[in-house]
């Protein structure tokens, strides 16, 4: 585990007690979790609304976490780890929606994919996303 302290302040950030709470959350999930889905894993640990969407926007913003929208439209919220669960930058890569429990997996994007619209049809491409469907290893259960 790293030193969650040292890493917000490396990120420009203060290291309040309700950011490392919610960073704490986001490394230990294996899927991307909602608004709700963070508020309910607080347990006793109070953090009003306002507050929590605003953390995730300024995790957001400095590139800690990113977020991607469920199948019904929602916002949820995942970081990238390396091998050592530290958390990085965020790369390009895609996400696997199961389509039993609809939690969204992040994956590393193969280098060989080409997903460049062409820029002589005049698209300009800002963002990216690939989403696979199927289902997780606990639904194939």
């Amino acid at each position: 585990m790293i030193d969650l302290e040292n890493f917000l302040r490396d990120n420009g950030l203060k290291a309040t007690r309700n950011r490392m709470e919610i960073l704490t959350i986001l490394m230990k999930s294996d899927a991307a979790l909602s608004h709700t889905d963070i508020t309910e894993r607080l347990g006793d640990t109070y953090i009003d609304k306002v507050t929590l969407y605003r953390t995730l926007n300024v995790f957001t913003e400095k590139n800690i976490i990113h977020k991607v929208a469920s199948e019904d439209r929602n916002w949820k919220y995942a970081l990238h780890l390396d091998d050592n669960s530290n958390p990085e930058t965020v790369k390009e890569h895609a996400h696997f929606v199961c389509n039993s429990c609809d939690r969204i997996f992040c994956f590393p994007m193969e280098p060989n994919i080409k997903l460049d619209a062409s820029r002589s049809e005049g698209f300009l491409v800002n963002a990216k996303e690939l989403r696979l469907h199927g289902l997780c290893p606990t639904c194939q259960r």
